[in-house]
């Protein structure tokens, strides 16, 4: 886990730089938030935390942000500057209410998460639903939470809102994608077969059928997140897989 958080070293110090000018109160909205975090991604070469599309992205890395400041510096709480971080503040309530879930979701617990989840902002049902995710799978990805947390989050939402069956499988597809990328910039998969081998075996980790990652969601997050040189990508795809540079 050490070797996979140090992937993230960058992230995690302008994540640090940003939680300095918000404890000193030179940061005290979101949207200021968002526009300095956008400048310190910009100067230190980072990219966000994304898939193919890059829509709204800078607000959902806010999270990154949020969990480096709870459990990698311990300078925050939760409920912490309700100004900034009031996306991330509400959704780390349902992922308590998602912790406390057993073998069996009962029924006030169902209702209870539904009414949490419906108090974090967004434009619907849906945006609510995958903001709360976005927290539980940034946290996995740096390390701070343990992956199946994420697999019950996902599993539980698939039973509150069947009506997101679909996207909720995609969204394990999308997380699959960046332990594979992590696990070809960590050196672990070196062939394509090798590579083919883990798309099925994280999906049997995650617990759902059809979450296989394309190659070139992939190779996108190995590639901008990863920063994996695209010299060994070329060996493990397909040639028009590869996305570009820049």
């Amino acid at each position: 886990m050490e070797a996979a958080r140090q992937l993230h070293k960058d992230r995690i110090e302008a994540a640090l730089v940003l939680l300095e000018r918000v404890l000193n109160g030179l940061i005290t909205s979101r949207s200021a938030l968002v526009a300095e975090l956008q400048e310190v991604y910009r100067e230190k070469g980072v990219e966000p935390l994304r898939g193919l599309s890059k829509e709204g992205i800078y607000d959902k890395e806010i999270a990154t942000v949020y969990l480096v400041g709870i459990y990698g510096a311990g300078v925050l709480a939760a409920g912490d500057y309700d100004d900034i971080f009031y996306i991330e503040n509400r959704a780390v309530e349902a992922v308590e209410i998602i912790r406390n879930v057993g073998e069996v979701l009962p029924a006030e617990l169902k209702e209870a998460l539904a009414r949490k989840t419906e108090e974090v902002k967004g434009k619907s049902a849906e945006d609510r639903v995958f903001r709360v995710l976005r927290l539980v799978f940034t946290g996995a990805v740096l390390g701070y939470y343990p992956e199946m947390l994420l697999t019950k989050a996902l599993k539980i939402y698939e039973t509150v809102y069947p009506q997101l069956s679909e996207r909720l499988v995609n969204y394990a597809a999308f997380y699959s994608a960046y332990k594979i990328a992590e696990d070809i910039a960590l050196g672990r998969i070196r062939s394509a077969e090798n590579l083919k081998i883990m798309k099925y075996t994280y999906c049997l980790r995650m617990g759902f059928q059809k979450c296989k990652p394309s190659d070139r969601l992939i190779a996108e997050v190995a590639l901008h997140i990863y920063k994996v040189d695209k010299s060994l990508l070329s060996k493990l795809f397909a040639r028009g897989v590869l996305p570009k540079i820049g």
